[in-house]
């Protein structure tokens, strides 16, 4: 892995998705951390962004000393020498963030999720949610509660049997080869009489054979709440891990995937992974 870009807003959430990413960045063999903040500048008066090259300056020089000093906390937690690399800019990130991952060569997004104050939550979980719709790389949340240091053992993921693209898998398929997890499928439906189309067995066989070398367990669950069935079911299993491969179109899809995120904030201490839908 070249990049691994670490988003933070110096919360206390983002410190603790910096500190899983610096511990996991071995195993993942990357070659280097991007820290970044986006930051946006606002001259009184003005009801949008707008350069204030003073203001501007002194903000960037402010959150780039703040960017070292976690630099600096984050070298202290291991032993490896991890290369890092620090960047601030006044820029709003949901249109920024495919921008620079392509000319980094980012192929992780690390963020946090969660805060202490009902404002904190807000703000921290619009965030998430616009970086999951926005990116076009995979994205880890790593909630408040994640243990840090704790490794990736058992691995949930969470389908809801329609077609995943093969550059998607092939995504999937690097992570499960990276960690070598215990790994579970989980589709959660409603109860009906016929739960399941000629379509989605079809999707269920095709899963069986590209999951075949993981030896993977499927589970087939009942639910009316995708995304609280998934961490009751993580939960029970110990999961270190949940992945997801959303659908950018999917208006359910977008529900259950900002639902999942939710969840993850304020019940889950297990991290996700979202790779998104990538055209073959």
């Amino acid at each position: 892995m070249k990049s691994m870009l670490i988003l933070t807003d110096f919360s206390d959430a983002a410190f603790r998705a910096a500190e899983y990413a610096t511990h996991l960045a071995p195993l993942l063999g990357a070659e280097r951390l991007i820290l970044y903040h986006a930051y946006r500048t606002m001259v009184v008066g003005s009801d949008v962004p707008v350069p204030a090259p003073q203001v501007e300056n002194l903000l960037y020089i402010e959150n780039m000393e703040k960017l070292a000093a976690l630099q600096d906390q984050l070298r202290m937690m291991t032993d490896t020498d991890t290369k890092y690399e620090l960047l601030a800019e006044d820029a709003f990130l949901p249109d920024q963030l495919n921008k620079l991952c392509r000319e980094n060569e980012v192929e992780l997004v690390v963020m946090g999720v969660a805060g202490k104050t009902g404002l904190q939550q807000f703000f921290m979980g619009s965030n998430t949610a616009q970086v999951l719709k926005t990116s076009e790389f995979p994205v880890l949340v790593v909630p408040l509660e994640a243990v840090v240091g704790k490794e990736i053992t058992s691995i949930v993921f969470s389908t809801d049997l329609e077609n995943i693209s093969k550059a998607s898998l092939e995504k999937l398929h690097h992570y499960l080869d990276l960690f070598k997890p215990e790994v579970h499928v989980i589709n959660v439906e409603s109860a009906t009489e016929d739960r399941y189309s000629e379509e989605s067995r079809k999707q269920i066989t095709r899963l069986h054979e590209l999951l075949e070398k993981y030896n993977p367990a499927f589970h087939y669950v009942t639910g009316t709440h995708i995304a609280d069935s998934v961490i009751a079911f993580s939960k029970e299993h110990h999961a270190s891990l949940i992945v997801t491969v959303p659908k950018k179109h999917s208006f359910l899809s977008s529900i259950f995937h900002k639902s999942i995120s939710k969840e993850l904030a304020y019940n889950s201490n297990v991290p996700l992974l979202s790779i998104p839908a990538l055209p073959d």
